[in-house]
């Protein structure tokens, strides 16, 4: 039996490395009041800061959205958005401290199509509003790639837990255990903590690219094309809806290919490991032929281990749902191994 591992940003976490959405957009924000520094204003090109005249100084190292606001109010400076997409982005981390900005640059894109549905006479104007989108989304990249440039793995953080999961049978004696495939979501290095005691047959492909490769550039965008308006999007025959769509960045390079030869052919079954994974919808079409195929035995889950009493097992499994097609149900069901069979990817610590 082959094993397909699915390495998301919870792996990167778990080794102490603060690249969720939330860590980049607060560094973004401090780096931005850092630069304003008593400057009655100051914007660059997704903010504005109005200090209204007056002279404070803004602490630069706030460890919340809700403390950057608060901190703004109390020196009656206003914080602006430039456009409606990163005032949504900022707005959402504001009122429930979390964000996805791959899923709300889609659900944008969806409103603008709907915009063209409603009235076809607006499709120009539409489509030049698309492009600012798209144009606020690369900047959004770009300095996404800073921020994880400027993050240090401590390889002393890395677990023995961890390691023990992501080299389970990995080794000359174990030949016999089947292959191994490493699907890496991330574009940091923290798998090169781990990368001397790979078995060359088992390799690690960063589907998403990596940071400094530039023969596996980054993809930043949604991938889900299953979602009932795609079609109707790609239907507008406007490629500026189709730029950030990450089926059209697979083709930079043959990564997608090899995952494909890997799980294919009518005698390799596998098994998929979820490791720090969202399984959320911007991996969808990806996640669907993974999950779906044929040859795909059993889908074990390390869950998240919350507290003592809590984990993320279940809403793990809601969220793999959502990756079946509604006839395939029953297929999900008997795929997702069972949590008495299942296991954290870190133990619980105080």
């Amino acid at each position: 039996m082959n094993d397909l591992y699915l390495i998301g940003n919870g792996f990167d976490l778990a080794h102490g490395l603060e690249t969720s959405y939330n860590h980049f957009l607060l560094w973004y924000i401090n780096d931005f009041l850092k630069k304003s520094w008593r400057q009655n204003q100051f914007e660059d090109k997704l903010l504005i800061l109005d200090r209204k005249g007056f002279h404070y100084d803004i602490p630069t190292d706030l460890k919340s959205i809700q403390e950057v606001f608060q901190s703004l109010d109390n020196v009656k400076c206003e914080l602006k958005p430039k456009n409606d997409f990163f005032n949504k982005i900022i707005k959402n981390f504001r009122e429930s401290n979390w964000v996805d900005i791959e899923y709300e640059y889609f659900r944008t894109m969806v409103d603008f199509y709907r915009v063209i549905d409603l009235n076809p006479h607006n499709e120009k104007s539409t489509i030049g509003s698309v492009r600012d989108l798209n144009d606020c989304f690369e900047i959004l990249k770009l300095r996404l790639i800073e921020y994880l440039k400027s993050l240090v793995i401590e390889s002393e953080k890395h677990n023995q837990i961890i390691e023990e999961i992501l080299l389970a049978g990995n080794g000359p004696r174990n030949n016999d255990k089947g292959d191994k495939l490493y699907l890496y979501f991330n574009y940091t290095n923290t798998m090169s903590l781990y990368s001397d005691k790979f078995s060359p047959k088992n390799p690690v492909i960063y589907i998403h690219g990596k940071l400094l490769d530039d023969n596996n550039p980054i993809i930043f965008g949604y991938g889900d094309e299953m979602h009932p308006y795609y079609e109707k999007i790609e239907n507008l025959n406007s490629n500026e809806f189709l730029k950030n769509i990450k089926s059209f960045s697979y083709f930079k390079t043959n990564n997608y290919q090899r995952i494909m030869r890997f799980i294919g052919g009518s005698h390799n079954p596998f098994t998929v490991k979820i490791l720090g994974h969202s399984c959320g919808l911007s991996d969808r079409i990806l996640l669907n032929t993974i999950f779906e195929h044929p040859n795909c035995n059993a889908i074990k889950i390390y869950y998240y281990q919350k507290s003592e009493t809590e984990n993320d097992y279940f809403e793990k499994t809601q969220e793999i749902s959502r990756h079946f097609k509604s006839t395939s149900k029953g297929e999900m069901r008997n795929k997702i191994v069972s949590f008495e069979r299942c296991s954290p990817l870190l133990p619980f610590k105080e």
